[in-house]
């Protein structure tokens, strides 16, 4: 009797852990206000990492809705990952989305413009792009603080003068891998 209640314990404890284990992790995520104008102002960053030395899942999603060539390679339209792996002051790394050669790209470049990689990106509705960030850089093992910025420009009207947003406004989205 007493060996099928241990059994039935640590049957019920090794469910548990699989369990536990099989969940998926949840996205750190930050929103933003409806502040900006034009179609590329920055609403919600989301962003998972399942372990320490996993890729960094990342998702941009705007207010407005919008086609990928908006962010032409020749054009004056960009969202930016703001890349900050080890909580400095300002980012060490920025990753440029832009559309070139028929499809989206992230292009990493470190702060001084030192050309790190390129990472495809998706967008795969009209208001969202996302990129995997593979491990190595920017992607560190462990933690690691982001941002998103936005730059829109047009030939008349409000946006004249380039409209900018970022989120977070200050400071950074702490990404803890298998939170």
């Amino acid at each position: 009797m007493q060996r099928k209640r241990l059994r039935r314990s640590l049957t019920a404890v090794v469910a548990l852990a699989i369990a536990a284990v099989a969940l998926p992790a949840q996205a750190a995520f930050v929103d933003d206000p409806a502040q900006a104008r034009g179609p590329l102002d920055l609403k919600r960053l989301v962003a998972n990492k399942h372990d320490a030395t996993a890729p960094i899942h990342l998702s941009i999603v705007t207010y407005g809705t919008w086609r990928a060539r908006l962010l032409d390679q020749d054009g004056p339209n960009r969202l930016f990952v703001l890349f900050n792996p080890d909580r400095a002051d300002n980012e060490q790394f920025i990753g440029e989305i832009m559309f070139r050669d028929g499809r989206l790209w992230m292009r990493v470049t470190r702060r001084n413009g030192t050309f790190v990689r390129w990472i495809p990106a998706n967008h795969p509705t009209g208001s969202i792009v996302r990129v995997t960030i593979p491990r190595g850089l920017p992607n560190p093992d462990g933690h690691s603080w982001l941002a998103a910025r936005e730059e829109f420009k047009t030939a008349s009207g409000d946006c004249a003068e380039t409209c900018r947003d970022r989120i977070p406004d200050g400071g950074w989205l702490k990404l803890t891998p298998g939170l």
